[in-house]
């Protein structure tokens, strides 16, 4: 059959490596990015010009500052410019050099002494930001160099209300620039601690209600297309109020990143988030990896009334009886990919998948269909799902049978499959 364009490929919602550091990179940002905008432009720089993850010296011809485990005694921005110019630079990254708020304000007061007009991309990743200090300082980075586009703050000690200075900025029409946000594995739930005054002298801030400067911070950053907040510590409340204001009408949100934050024990939490997205403004990629959900945890995202345009559930402890759930809802759900991968339910999970689209007398068996297809499916992801021959020849029935217009079906790593049975789609 020559429905399928692909059949064995990457895993769903495979993104391209953004500019945090190669080990923490996998999980990065959606596929949509624009490579001529991507932060692996300034990677593959270093790698052409043969600088080592480990020095700190850049050729002078580069565009990138890079700062690897050093101390922040070393963090000296002249010495690493070495006579360029700073309106030349693009990419700067500080990461594992145990930089607390102070440095990095520091940091930003060199830089903020000239021009930045090129730069894109600030990694300070896998650091020790904290405190209002360190969202004061971004605030001023962020109103000086108004060409930043990806923002990495994953594997810090920020909290979400430490970036409440960029909400509160004096500045009232200013905003930023930034499509990507990464927030990963930082402590967001932490109290909200006013700036002193020392710490805001650069960039003067005016307060704004508790109920209110969530959805003021997303407002200042109106290109902003994915976010990550996989592996963060963030309470039930700001997580509803942080995930609504991403959402609101008008956002250009296209991909949210919320593996690893243990939903399976907060479902009430999961259903008022699935619920806000009844009419979502735009396409939107949900990323649910690694949530241990389980069923129960389907059935809050089905029964919700959420229109998505793609959903990845991979590494869920979804059984048979979780994918029959989904079988009903994806006609609905208005989804073009989903992603089932890592979840070890077997032929009987794809036989409840396709369970609506086949006769109650012969179970598994397609019944043939309108002119309509069933879903509208483009991506299927069944990777490490315990399948075997039986699988794919259902899948291969149900889609004679316009069971969905798939385009590429992922089905890497499923020990059962024969060699060749790819053969059969």
């Amino acid at each position: 059959m020559d429905f399928l364009r692909t059949v064995e490929s990457a895993p769903i919602g495979t993104a391209p490596t953004s500019a945090l550091p190669k080990s923490r990179s996998n999980s990065s940002l959606s596929s949509s990015t624009s490579t001529e905008n991507s932060p692996t432009l300034c990677e593959q720089a270093r790698d052409n010009l043969g600088v080592a993850d480990n020095d700190a010296t850049v050729l002078s011809h580069s565009r990138e500052l890079c700062f690897l485990d050093l101390t922040t005694s070393d963090l000296n921005i002249s010495e690493a410019l070495g006579g360029r110019s700073t309106a030349t630079i693009e990419c700067l990254r500080v990461n594992r050099c145990r930089m607390d708020s102070r440095a990095f304000a520091r940091l930003v007061d060199d830089l903020c002494s000239d021009d930045l007009a090129c730069l894109h991309t600030v990694d300070v990743s896998q650091n020790q930001l904290s405190g209002v200090e360190a969202g004061v300082a971004l605030a001023r980075l962020l109103s000086h160099a108004k060409a930043v586009r990806f923002l990495s703050l994953g594997w810090n000690k920020l909290s979400l209300a430490d970036l409440r200075p960029i909400a509160e900025t004096t500045a009232v029409s200013w905003s930023c620039n930034v499509a990507c946000l990464d927030l990963r594995a930082n402590p967001l739930t932490a109290p909200y601690k006013r700036p002193s005054k020392k710490s805001s002298k650069h960039y003067p801030v005016h307060e704004i209600n508790d109920n209110e400067w969530i959805g003021s911070l997303i407002a200042r950053m109106p290109e902003l297309t994915h976010v990550q907040l996989a592996q963060a510590t963030i309470g039930d409340k700001p997580l509803i109020s942080l995930l609504y204001a991403l959402t609101r009408s008008g956002s250009n949100v296209e991909y949210i990143g919320l593996e690893w934050l243990g939903l399976d024990n907060r479902l009430s939490a999961l259903r008022t988030i699935m619920s806000n997205l009844a009419a979502p403004s735009r396409a939107l990629h949900l990323n649910l990896s690694s949530n241990y959900l389980g069923d129960n945890g389907v059935e809050v995202v089905a029964t919700s009334g959420a229109v998505l345009s793609s959903l990845t559930l991979a590494c869920n402890f979804i059984t048979e009886r979780g994918t029959g759930i989904l079988a009903k809802w994806l006609p609905l759900s208005g989804l073009g990919s989903l992603d089932l991968s890592d979840n070890y339910f077997g032929d009987q999970g794809v036989i409840s998948l396709l369970a609506t689209h086949t006769s109650d007398a012969n179970p598994g068996v397609p019944v043939k269909s309108s002119d309509n297809y069933y879903t509208q499916l483009t991506v299927l992801g069944l990777t490490s799902c315990c399948l075997s021959d039986t699988s794919l020849r259902l899948i291969a029935d149900a889609l004679a049978c316009k069971w969905a217009p798939l385009e590429s079906l992922r089905i890497l790593r499923n020990s059962r499959m024969s060699p060749g049975s790819k053969l059969l789609l």
